[in-house]
Formats: C-alpha cells, sequence, structure tokens
C-alpha cells in the first residue's frame, strides 16, 4: 500500500549529493528506494535479506531514540512473538507476519487517540 506524501522539507546535504552525483543516482530514487525497502515484517521473517539494510537502519535509529525500556521490552516481546509465529507456519510467514504488523500499528494509532484525548480533556478541566 503506497501513501503518497510530500517531502519537500528534506534537505539533500553536500556529501549525499556528492554520492549520488558520482555514481549517477537520482536522491528521489535512492530516498524512494530506501522507503521501499522498510517493512517490520520483511525483515523479521527474513533479517538476512539483500534489502535488510533500509530495515536495519531503522531499528538502529529506534533503538537510539526511543528513551523508554519498557517500550523496547514491549517491542522485543511482539517480535518474538512474530517470528515464532512466522517459524510456526513458514509457508504463510509473509503474511501471517504483516497481519501481525497491521494489528499492532492500528493498536498503537488507537492508543494514540486516547492519549490525545485523554490530554485534551486535562488541558480543559484547567
Amino acid at each position: 500500500m503506497k501513501i503518497m506524501t510530500n517531502l519537500e522539507k528534506i534537505t539533500i546535504t553536500h556529501e549525499f549529493q556528492q554520492v549520488c552525483d558520482i555514481f549517477k543516482l537520482s536522491p528521489e530514487q535512492v530516498v524512494q528506494d530506501f522507503i521501499d525497502n522498510v517493512s517490520i515484517a520483511d525483515y523479521l521473517c527474513d533479517p538476512y535479506s539483500l534489502n535488510r539494510w533500509a530495515n536495519t537502519f531503522v531499528f538502529e535509529y529506534v533503538i537510539a531514540q526511543v528513551e523508554s525500556e519498557e517500550i523496547m521490552v514491549k517491542y522485543g516481546k511482539f517480535a518474538e512473538k512474530l517470528v515464532n509465529a512466522a517459524l510456526a507456519n513458514p509457508k504463510d510467514a509473509k503474511d501471517l507476519a504483516q497481519k501481525m504488523v497491521d494489528e499492532w500499528h492500528q493498536a498503537v494509532l488507537e492508543d494514540r487517540i486516547k492519549e490525545v484525548m485523554e490530554e485534551k480533556d486535562q488541558s480543559n478541566d484547567k
């Protein structure tokens, strides 16, 4: 599923432009290829895939950005659950994994909506 988003605010660094120029790459295509290769489900089902590097970068970024050990433990438990489900059903692993990630994503969005509504209610009470 593709979601159209305008990324005009991204600044191309001199070094990134140099790499693109030297190797005749389009900065837009490099970024698009990176985005196209980010998939929690694919990575957890096949961590040695040739396309793993975008996911490796994203997970390293997440680890560096997340400040709560509780959240990291929660993510780890989900990843373990997903991997175990994939190992139990190797034939349907990627479909099952994507369904689990979709459900997780939906739950996270619902939790965030609740948080925003609670914050709004609290600010209205003041």
